[in-house]
């Protein structure tokens, strides 16, 4: 069912096979053995294959309410898949049974034709339409409709996600909106922290959200989510957060599942997809900031209904004709890209739309006089985007009566040419009707706003505006709902809105305050601007009832002088990373070795293929309970250089320290009892009586070898400064941090905090004072007045306010700005690699040794220059 189900009574029954359904099979394969406490310290597991039948699904949630419900408050229990799709490992989709469905569904044999599927041999547009159809019908039969109607009959939510960014790739998926039909929650997952517009993009890509919020409006369904932020990298910051979340949010998601949460960093898991919203993140403390700020928007985001006049066919019924098992088809290319433009230029546009699905036309569309009804959504225009070359029987069906009661279809280009795949000329035949308009792409957008501008919203972007702004309404009992987003990271954006309601407010998710917002009235509603930041957002109530004017009101804003330069801090240790070892395993030695080649070097002289735990699937406990011989293990060598002198608070950090005999420079030494760092299971052992002016060697020493002994860095730690070495760093004596980066002065991988105080004498304290960053870089800043939390400083325009912490007199004010893992955890040694982390980024590194210190990849976290405090009143 999902990752996270607790088997722990019923296994042997499903050893056993006495729960599965007739015809059916069920692999439970543990892929991460951990100790969860939401799990009862259980072991969980992947269970594969949808044959799951009452009885288990029964026992299952049953457990996951009694051991977490009460914990949670309010639980609305459900059923996530990640990525089911019907892809083979190799080939083209096939089942015994998909012959005699094909003949059934089309009169003919596929037998005959299969040479079309991935040749141009013969019909084979219609053949390879006529092929995903039913593999589609197929997929919803057999998957998607039993799992929906179980979780509706048991009152449980059916969610996950497809393979959503392959469109117009259907190798996966046949049609990923046609699916979303069969949730009572659609989901989508958006990975990354790189925008992107093209095709196959994750953040950036419109179309894939917009598939699924269509879908979500249509049907009538309330809520959405979207898994987000994986494989972000540990460099993700709070400002990176609200930019991927507020994209998605305008585009309708309003359920947020963050990617992911770890149990523990130890071994391989550390660099599987990261980050983690858990303790191990240096910005946690801070988390509720962003947390906050979404669940208020996804509350207002999940009321009302988005209602927008204009349907745009997606072109996948003529994608189906191009897809073929070999790929590489041009054509098929030029399908997806041109989409995607059209899309891009609609949103742009400011065009209110939603996209059209074929399939669920088919089960849920009518025509209701001039408007064409998909379910609870009806639209007065109908879209055929560019390159439309096929449509369904069922679609074209619905066109020609829409048209004839005065519906409008906007063709971008011919007609489509094909029914069901076959060559038609009913179409070109619609298209004599007057409702039938012939456009170019170019001027698709103007003429939409056009012909939907009496819709009560016009937006209008300044002339000289380069941000990348977008925009959500929904309609409420009592107005509307607009939320404005703009995703780029460099530009602000501004506009003006005009609206038909009669008063205006802003509503702000990051305090839940309602708050006036400056309008002006028009003969026919309000107008009012907008600016937003980089990465700037805005949520309005239009509201029906009417409301005064208010006007903008203007600051006057005072800086106020510092008594005195910074004093800057380093919240906690340095730290240095170990990634190179020597090694010797099996009567073999291996020198300057890069951490992972080392481990798996480690793993195959103890008589495995490699780490299992970063690359195999466990079939019941096969791994986990195997069992190594007395004389099995290894022996690592660590080695760093001091130069000077021992920092007095010198430590060495090493996972599970209890599998292993430690040494520094030959001497044992043990864990200090209770001590700890960055995750519970890396114990922190003192250096500081055995290490020595010069080389300084760690050693571990495993025997017996067991699954456990994952080779990993050890971490130095310590008040020091590192210097670049020809290989490495070498620790010298701690200097006074100044303002700038931080990494330029001898901290490359600290990750942690530093504070920078400053005094301001003040006299009385009238209006408002905000505390403002000019120039910094880091995941968030906390900010303290005279020793007391005062706030956050996390996104543009980089201001906290702190008036009600203020007294008059000598204020210190601190602002603590924090980094991230990635300086930590890397990857050190595959070029930057902001934005995205895959696994293999983390898993080479130069072969001839410990490189340079200078070129190991790190971000310069820091204040740059020293913050600001703002006086301001009106």
């Amino acid at each position: 069912i999902a990752s996270g189900t607790r088997f722990d009574n019923v296994t042997e029954e499903i050893r056993s096979g006495e729960m599965l359904p007739e015809g059916g099979y069920m692999v439970a394969s543990v892929v991460r053995a951990g100790t969860s406490p939401w799990f009862g310290g259980k072991t969980y597991v992947d269970l594969l294959y949808p044959g799951v039948t009452e009885k288990f699904l029964e026992i299952t949630m049953g457990s996951y309410r009694r051991e977490i419900g009460d914990q949670f408050g309010r639980l609305i229990p459900g059923v996530f898949t990640d990525e089911p799709n019907i892809r083979p490992a190799g080939g083209l989709p096939w089942t015994d049974s998909l012959p005699a469905a094909f003949e059934k569904r089309w009169g003919y044999r596929l037998t005959d034709h299969l040479p079309s599927l991935d040749l141009r041999d013969g019909d084979w547009r219609r053949v390879r339409h006529n092929y995903y159809q039913v593999l589609l019908e197929q997929f919803i039969e057999h998957w998607a409709r039993p799992y929906h109607d179980y979780c509706a009959q048991h009152h449980l939510e059916f969610t996950g996600h497809y393979w959503e960014h392959d469109w117009p790739i259907c190798l996966n998926v046949p049609d990923n909106m046609a699916m979303y039909a069969w949730h009572q929650r659609p989901a989508i997952d958006i990975l990354m922290n790189q925008y992107q517009e093209d095709a196959h993009a994750q953040f950036g890509n419109v179309r894939a959200v917009k598939e699924l919020s269509s879908v979500a409006n249509q049907l009538g369904l309330q809520r959405t989510l979207c898994e987000a932020y994986g494989a972000g990298g540990w460099d993700l910051r709070f400002q990176d957060m609200k930019r991927i979340g507020d994209w998605l949010y305008v585009l309708g998601v309003n359920t947020l599942d963050q990617h992911l949460s770890y149990i523990t960093l130890r071994g391989a898991r550390k660099r599987d997809h990261p980050q983690s919203f858990s303790y191990h993140e240096p910005w946690w403390q801070a988390y509720h900031v962003s947390a906050e700020y979404f669940a208020r928007l996804s509350a207002a985001l999940s009321q009302g209904e988005q209602i927008n006049p204009v349907l745009l066919l997606e072109p996948t019924t003529t994608a189906w004709m191009y897809n073929s098992e070999k790929g590489g088809e041009p054509h098929l290319t030029e399908i997806g890209k041109t989409f995607q433009s059209l899309v891009m230029s609609l949103e742009r546009a400011q065009v209110e739309y939603d996209i059209g699905c074929e399939d669920i036309l088919a089960r849920h569309g009518s025509v209701n006089g001039g408007a064409l009804k998909v379910g609870e959504r009806s639209y007065g225009v109908v879209v055929l985007p560019p390159l439309t070359e096929n449509l369904d029987r069922s679609t074209i069906e619905l066109l020609e009566p829409f048209l004839a009661a005065g519906g409008t279809v906007l063709c971008c280009g011919e007609p489509p040419s094909r029914i069901d795949g076959a060559s038609s000329e009913r179409a070109r035949l619609a298209a004599h009707n007057a409702g039938w308009n012939t456009i170019e792409a170019e001027a698709l957008p103007a003429e939409l706003n056009r012909r939907t501008g009496s819709s009560g919203l016009v937006i209008n972007r300044a002339p000289d505006d380069r941000g990348i702004l977008f925009h959500q309404r929904r309609h409420l009992d009592d107005g509307e709902l607009l939320f404005l987003v703009n995703t780029s990271a460099e530009f602000p954006s501004s506009g003006s809105i005009i609206s038909s309601e009669h008063g205006m407010e802003e509503w702000d998710p990051r305090t839940g305050r309602v708050k006036g917002y400056p309008f002006e009235e028009t003969q026919t509603g309000v107008r009012a601007r907008f600016e937003l930041p980089p990465s700037g957002s805005r949520l309005l109530f239009l509201a029906s009832r009417h409301m005064p004017a208010l006007v903008a009101q203007v600051e006057k804003s005072t800086l106020i002088q510092s008594a005195g330069s910074a004093r800057i801090i380093r919240t906690q240790p340095n730290a240095l990373v170990l990634d190179y070892v020597n090694i010797t395993a099996g009567g073999e030695t291996r020198t300057n070795l890069y951490f992972y080649l080392a481990n798996q070097f480690a793993f195959q002289k103890n008589g495995m293929e490699r780490d299992p735990w970063d690359s195999a699937v466990q079939f019941r406990d096969e791994y986990i309970t195997r069992k190594f011989g007395p004389e099995s293990g290894f022996e690592a060598d660590y080695h760093f250089v001091i130069q000077d002198a021992v920092p007095a608070n010198l430590s060495v950090v090493v996972e599970r320290p209890d599998l292993y005999g430690i040494f520094c420079n030959g001497q044992p030494v043990t864990p200090i009892p209770g001590a700890w760092w960055l995750d519970k299971a890396f114990g922190r052992i003192s250096l500081a009586a055995v290490a020595r002016v010069g080389e300084n060697v760690i050693t571990l020493k495993a025997t017996p070898f067991t699954l456990f002994h994952e080779l990993e860095p050890v971490y130095v730690l310590g008040d020091f400064r590192l210097e670049p070495a020809k290989k490495g760093f070498v620790l010298t004596p701690d200097n006074p941090l100044r303002l700038g980066r931080w990494n330029a002065q001898g901290q490359p991988f600290y990750s942690a905090g530093v504070s920078y105080t400053q005094e301001f004498n003040l006299g009385e304290i009238a209006g408002q004072y905000r505390v403002k960053l000019t120039a910094w870089y880091g995941s968030v800043a906390r900010v303290a007045v005279n020793g007391q939390p005062a706030g956050y400083v996390s996104e543009p325009p980089w201001e906290c306010e702190i008036t009600n912490r203020l007294k008059p007199g000598t204020n210190k004010v601190e602002v603590t700005v924090i980094g991230t893992l990635k300086n930590t955890l890397g990857p050190h040694h595959a070029g930057p690699g902001l934005g995205s982390a895959w696994p293999g980024m983390f898993q080479t590194g130069p072969d001839w040794g410990p490189p340079p210190g200078d070129s190991y990849a790190t971000v310069g976290y820091g204040l740059f220059e020293p913050f600001l405090l703002r006086q301001t009143s009106p």
